[in-house]
């Protein structure tokens, strides 16, 4: 931890010193108190949610309702390869754009309309 040269709590040296300046007045020294050791902690980071490539029950981050996702799926360049692929096969070159196999799935709630990701294919 960066404390900037300062000490974030008197060391064992600098009690001594002071205990020593009150003697020799004749006054009583200050207590001094001790910091209590730090225990670690574990701290778990929020779970990924995983987004599958059809609508999937999870719990938006932004209005916390528990939805099941509203799916948009979007083109891609997988999308325009898959298609001149199946125009040189067999002169289909519309199927890639008609299935959604060759598609992204974006995901929004339907509740607040906010995007919750994107499952790439």
């Amino acid at each position: 931890m960066n404390n900037d040269g300062l000490p974030l709590y008197p060391s064992e040296y600098e009690t001594q010193v002071q205990i020593k300046k009150f003697n020799s007045k004749g006054q009583t020294p200050p207590q001094v108190q001790q910091m209590p050791e730090q225990v670690p902690m574990a701290v778990t980071a929020p779970a990924k949610q995983l987004l599958g490539p059809e609508n999937t029950m999870t719990t938006c981050q932004f209005c916390h309702a528990t939805i099941k996702t509203a799916v948009k799926y979007t083109t891609t360049s997988r999308t325009h390869m898959a298609a001149a692929l199946w125009g040189m096969l067999c002169c289909l070159c519309c199927v890639p754009y008609g299935s959604e196999s060759a598609k992204n799935s974006d995901h929004y709630c339907p509740n607040c309309q906010r995007y919750l990701g994107t499952y790439v294919k």
